[in-house]
């Protein structure tokens, strides 16, 4: 993948801040050191997965926090590192910018962005193979949002750099974004844990009675 340098920029410090609060000074500056370069070494090595492609973000956010947990020596664990992730979305800068989507306003939201990446895919997948593979299925549910993968490359990446082990972690995001989006995700099955397919139901958290 290109070097992108805001992502760290960005989530560095915030990182920082919840390791040196959970763990310690000395971790947290280890961390953040040594965690700068491996960020440039794992994206001198993730695949590239297209320019323009809506979804290369959410790898970017993944690196970052790989890398944090590399630069760590593996001294804080997948569990504790979960904890460092969900602090830094909880943060009041990604609480502010997360919460100005408001999904029993918008339902759909999540289904017309995963539309947008499916058509991205489409007209650039045969150049770019190695990333998600989305489906849909109309007739699962009536509210919110529903899609599912088939394929994640960063579960694959994570597996081919031997850190396959902090997959659940980086999955367990996903929650947390919802719920500030005032949003709830139900999910039965992710790759991370071996299962055929990574599935999203996302509703409103005012929605009852869901279907």
């Amino acid at each position: 993948m290109k070097y992108v340098g805001i992502y760290w920029l960005l989530f560095a410090p915030m990182i920082k801040k919840s390791i040196r609060t959970r763990f310690g000074a000395s971790l947290a500056e280890r961390s953040i050191r040594e965690g700068k370069k491996e960020y440039r070494r794992l994206l001198s090595r993730a695949d590239d997965l297209g320019p323009g492609n809506p979804m290369a973000s959410n790898a970017y956010f993944a690196y970052v926090f790989a890398a944090a947990w590399l630069g760590s020596g593996r001294k804080i664990t997948p569990e504790e590192m979960a904890l460092v992730m969900t602090d830094v979305l909880e943060s009041k800068l990604l609480r502010t910018v997360f919460g100005m989507t408001d999904l029993n306003r918008q339902p759909k939201k999540w289904y017309r962005d995963m539309k947008k990446y499916e058509a991205w895919f489409k007209k650039h997948g045969k150049d770019y193979p190695v990333n998600w593979h989305i489906h849909f299925d109309e007739s699962r549910h009536r509210d919110g949002s529903f899609y599912y993968f088939t394929r994640c490359p960063i579960c694959e990446f994570c597996r081919r750099e031997g850190i396959a082990e902090l997959m659940p972690a980086l999955c367990s995001t996903d929650e947390v974004m919802v719920r500030l989006q005032h949003g709830r995700l139900f999910r039965e099955h992710t790759i991370a844990n071996g299962d055929d397919i990574c599935d999203y139901w996302i509703v409103g958290d005012r929605v009852k009675d869901k279907e």
